[in-house]
């Protein structure tokens, strides 16, 4: 047999819920207690762990990182942060020389609605043929910046 279903000012529901969550609303810390989460730290670039910097564009809001070998492949770790004031796109083109080894290798990497204050990690595959030795390869970036609402790259 199943719970009746307990009409709601937003909806039909299912008893056993309704029921915990009377029992979580009685558990509702005392005045000027916390009730939110107890770790709220937005992470920081340098909290990723991707190693030394390569390049660096846009006043140090856009890093690329030495290029490391992940699952097979040539990845250049970036993380983009954001210190305005308000959402943005990032659009960062990654252009990997390996010198003598091949032609230079351009990936495009887009990080739309970054909230203020906050980083976007992300990986550029620049995988190409032949051998090569990733921490070798010379890193430039370029960057657009668009803030919202219009930042959609259009």
């Amino acid at each position: 047999m199943t719970a009746p279903l307990v009409l709601t000012a937003c909806g039909f529901q299912d008893e056993g819920v309704a029921e915990s969550r009377s029992t979580a609303d009685a558990a509702a810390p005392a005045d000027g207690e916390s009730a939110g989460p107890s770790k709220t730290d937005v992470p920081e670039a340098e909290d990723f762990d991707f190693g030394p910097p390569a390049a660096t564009a846009h006043n140090g809001e856009v890093v690329a990182y030495v290029p490391r070998l992940d699952n097979r492949r040539v990845v250049v770790p970036l993380t983009m942060h954001n210190t305005g004031e308000k959402r943005a796109s990032y659009t960062v083109t990654v252009t990997a020389d390996r010198g003598e080894r091949g032609a230079p290798v351009t990936v495009t990497k887009k990080a739309l609605n970054v909230a203020s204050g906050t980083t976007w990690p992300t990986k550029a595959d620049i995988s190409a043929p032949g051998v090569w030795v990733p921490e070798d390869t010379k890193i430039s970036l370029t960057v657009t910046k668009d803030n919202y609402p219009l930042g959609d790259s259009r």
